[in-house]
């Protein structure tokens, strides 16, 4: 068997043997992050419900892959202070929100970030998840488990602060 059979083999081996409902998270997160891409309104529940959300799941994921540790929780919070800090500066948005008194509701620009973020937990939960089945001796190493819940608090950290730019238009 040739390298490039033997990856395709394996890739289609992981694929088969990923269970159904993973899939349909999949799908649940494409419907949900494609709806952010328009512009809505919104109350304030529903601006504070999808980053507590992602922090609730994403912390869930850290200690649920690699327990209360100094490495894991140090690297997820850095990850998500550190996002929020950035987009003290703007740098995640969103911007041109409104606010409308009359019915209490905040209008959103439509944006591909939660869409993308979604995808990134998704995705760094799969390859957690991969890595796990193939090469459990890895998912040990310091570096693999900062690695994850950096990436993990990051996106959760731009959850937030965009929920916190968001909070912050209203008068």
């Amino acid at each position: 068997m040739h390298g490039g059979d033997w990856g395709r083999s394996m890739v289609i081996g992981i694929l088969q043997n990923t269970p159904l409902w993973v899939w349909g998270v999949l799908l649940g997160l494409l419907a949900l992050g494609l709806s952010q891409t328009r512009t809505r309104k919104v109350t304030r529940l529903l601006v504070l419900l999808l980053p507590a959300l992602m922090i609730t799941l994403s912390f869930y994921s850290v200690i649920a892959s690699f327990g209360i540790g100094l490495a894991a929780i140090g690297a997820w919070a850095i990850g998500l202070a550190g996002a929020v800090a950035l987009n003290g500066f703007g740098l995640f948005g969103p911007n041109g929100i409104r606010y409308s008194l009359e019915d209490q509701r905040f209008e959103l620009p439509g944006s591909w970030l939660p869409l993308v973020l979604m995808l990134t937990i998704f995705c760094t939960r799969f390859v957690l998840g991969v890595a796990t089945a193939l090469n459990p001796s890895m998912v040990g190493t310091t570096g693999f488990i900062v690695c994850m819940s950096a990436i993990l608090g990051l996106c959760s950290g731009i959850f937030l602060s965009r929920g916190i730019r968001t909070l912050a238009v209203r008068p």
